[in-house]
């Protein structure tokens, strides 16, 4: 009974299937054992392209760099491609990496379904277009608990679509980070690859906490005129979901030249030169927001700026542009146009395309 009691069980694990991930390549390289020495001084930019490319030997899909607790720095930019598709995780707000260069701190190029997670990142950076993160024409990914300090772009979402960004979060008021960054001028810059013609579309965030700097969340997708059937007002759109903006010294959220529909969803906008611009933008939905800046909401562009909802919210002030089309108003406690902006409405009457229902107006 026990010879074939083995014999089956021998026969049974030698005749299971073999499915494909089982034979997968999948590896998690830790960055120290590649040279890392992640002390404040070492210069680790050689173990973590040594510990990227080991993660993705032999074509593997799915490796993890893991980053310890520790004080790693870059003198030249990270790069993840279609050659080395790897996700970056750390430890969380000990596992911090800082840009000492002029340049960008982590790239991905053309890749999809990695993760950036856990990490606490810095940079010295100060010229334009040099980023913490910059996605260009990667789409699909996931950048979850990571907390940014300095540079000129912290998140810059170049062409790239379709990605989830959680916790995303700037370090003002945080600290802790080891060494001195720089001021960043935008949390998160979004925009469309003019050469691909590839828009910033449909990337969504859920809990932002961005504070300081000057400019939050800026998404700008103007098409190139060169580009055939293009969208007059480009392609553009985002979705938030919860989290603040507060202190920033220009503008919260701007949404420029955006069409795709956009959502914004519980969002506590504090402090800020403006909480919100609407410039030439179409399908925007604003909900449950709360706008206590002094500059509160602007909705500018003329005709190019319609479908525009906001409700449900308190908000300081909304300022709308005379020529603006099918907004509406729902819900809301605002002051509405009270301050004398010139050419902007609504005045007396009321421009027959503006729905206005349930508006608590302050005009003191």
């Amino acid at each position: 009974m026990r010879i074939f009691r083995s014999a089956f069980l021998l026969l049974f694990v030698t005749t299971a299937p073999s499915f494909a991930d089982d034979a997968a390549p999948h590896r998690t390289i830790n960055v120290v054992n590649h040279g890392a020495k992640c002390n404040g001084n070492h210069d680790d930019t050689a173990a973590f392209r040594d510990a990227i490319t080991a993660a993705s030997k032999d074509g593997a899909e799915g490796g993890v760099v893991s980053v310890p607790p520790g004080r790693c720095v870059l003198s030249d930019t990270l790069v993840i491609d279609g050659t080395t598709p790897v996700s970056i995780v750390g430890s969380g707000r000990g596992s911090q990496i800082f840009q000492s260069a002029n340049k960008t701190l982590l790239q991905l190029q053309n890749v999809q379904a990695v993760m950036i997670k856990d990490l606490y990142l810095g940079s010295a950076a100060t010229d334009p277009g040099t980023s913490i993160l910059e996605l260009v024409d990667s789409h699909r990914n996931r950048i979850d608990n990571v907390t940014m300090m300095g540079g000129y772009y912290g998140l810059h979402l170049y062409g790239s679509l379709l990605n989830t960004i959680v916790d995303l979060r700037s370090g003002v008021n945080i600290g802790g980070f080891f060494a001195t960054t720089s001021t960043n001028q935008y949390w998160v810059y979004a925009e469309r690859d003019h050469v691909n013609h590839i828009s910033a579309n449909a990337n969504t965030f859920l809990a932002p906490v961005l504070e300081g700097g000057n400019y939050g969340i800026y998404l700008l997708d103007t098409p190139d005129p060169s580009c055939v059937g293009c969208i007059r007002n480009g392609e553009g759109s985002l979705q938030i979901i919860g989290g603040t903006i507060e202190g920033v010294a220009q503008t919260a959220l701007v949404l420029q030249d955006t069409f795709l529909p956009s959502s914004v969803t519980g969002v506590h906008f504090e402090a800020n030169g403006t909480d919100v611009l609407i410039n030439q933008s179409v399908n925007i939905r604003l909900t449950a927001v709360l706008s206590s800046s002094n500059s509160g909401i602007l909705v500018q562009g003329g005709f190019f700026t319609r479908n525009i909802q906001i409700s449900d919210s308190i908000i300081q002030q909304i300022t709308i542009d005379t020529a603006v089309k099918r907004f509406q108003l729902q819900n809301i406690t605002t002051d509405l146009n009270c301050t004398g902006h010139s050419g902007v409405t609504p005045v007396a009457p009321w421009d027959a395309s503006v729905i206005y229902t349930n508006v608590g107006l302050n005009c003191t």
